[in-house]
């Protein structure tokens, strides 16, 4: 019983997941009513109510759900022994960020457009940010947070701020690059800086 009701409560998720889409993509988000959405789904209110409060919970689920499943990914990178050449070979672990945001595209392109009224692209800034920090302390072991250098610290947020520029310029361009040269470029990027880095179509 308690398997088929959460396989119904997947389904249900799943469904408005779908219908905030669809009505995103015309409405912006913060205009969408729980009966709007409801209708849309073709479900009735009660049931919404039963897993969410209102539609800032169901948006604040559906962006941490997001966001957990990405960092499970990005932590993985903290664990990488340089085995490859990222520039020009990325290992699998540098692509998968970024076919993660590819293979979740309908959320990323309204979450992530031009005008961020849910403030998703913040989070997504910390969480990376974070991470950096996390895989540096896991690097210096006998170091504490607060032990981190300040010129270290402004080159996380400089890193996560350009990383999550990079992504939106992606969304926008429609995925216009492969998740591979997505990967490169950041390597790049992240690693040589811009003064040294010029491109040819």
């Amino acid at each position: 019983m308690n398997a088929k009701m959460d396989r119904r409560s997947l389904r249900t998720r799943e469904i408005l997941r779908e219908a905030l889409f669809d009505m995103a993509s015309h409405k912006p988000l913060e205009n969408i009513t729980v009966k709007e959405l409801t209708d849309r789904a073709r479900l009735n209110r009660g049931t919404f109510y039963v897993q969410y409060q209102d539609m800032n919970d169901f948006l604040e689920q559906l962006k941490n759900e997001i966001l957990e499943e990405y960092h499970s990914i990005i932590k993985k990178l903290g664990y990488y022994n340089g085995g490859r050449e990222p520039f020009v070979d990325p290992p699998v672990g540098f692509i998968r960020p970024f076919e993660f945001v590819q293979l979740h595209e309908r959320f990323f392109r309204i979450f992530m457009g031009s005008v961020d009224s849910t403030g998703f692209a913040k989070q997504m800034s910390d969480l990376i940010k974070n991470q950096f920090q996390s895989t540096y302390l896991m690097k210096h072991r006998h170091l504490k947070p607060t032990d981190i250098p300040v010129k270290q610290l402004y080159l996380f947020s400089y890193l996560a701020s350009a990383y999550i520029g990079s992504l939106q310029l992606w969304i926008q361009r429609d995925f216009d690059l492969s998740p591979n040269e997505m990967a490169i470029l950041f390597s790049n990027i992240s690693r040589l800086g811009s003064a040294g880095l010029e491109f040819k179509d």
